[in-house]
């Protein structure tokens, strides 16, 4: 096993697509935290955040889900200097996803499904 080398906030609604990131990642060395929404996922982001060690490198956020979607995390992110400059890579199986993230200042985009050779790529290059 590598040991860890970063970690990535992982807010997902669809269990199975959070659990194979998850997998994927912990078999590549980096520590997850995941989130089912967005609230999850910002009260996540702001506690790992005041926890020096365990700030992610990277958050991968989905941008359709219920109760408080990917949009309504990055605005709340963003303004919040705490958080505001950790890194985001969307994950979306919209059309218009490179639209949408440069909307929302995402650092790269990730389409549905998910390549993974693509994935590690983002992720290493934000938490090498």
């Amino acid at each position: 096993m590598k040991s860890p080398s970063g970690n990535v906030l992982i807010v997902e609604d669809d269990p199975d697509v959070r659990e194979m990131l998850s997998a994927l990642l912990t078999t590549e060395g980096f520590h997850t935290v995941a989130a089912e929404d967005g609230l999850e996922g910002l009260h996540l982001l702001r506690t790992m955040r005041r926890r020096a060690p365990e700030t992610p490198c990277l958050v991968l956020l989905d941008l359709k889900m219920p109760r408080f979607g990917g949009r309504e995390f990055r605005r709340a992110q963003l303004s919040d200097p705490t958080v505001a400059g950790v890194p985001v890579a969307v994950i979306s199986g919209a059309t218009d996803l490179e639209e949408l993230a440069r909307a929302l200042g995402a650092v790269a985009t990730l389409p549905k499904p998910i390549d993974c050779d693509v994935l590690l790529e983002v992720v290493r290059r934000y938490c090498a």
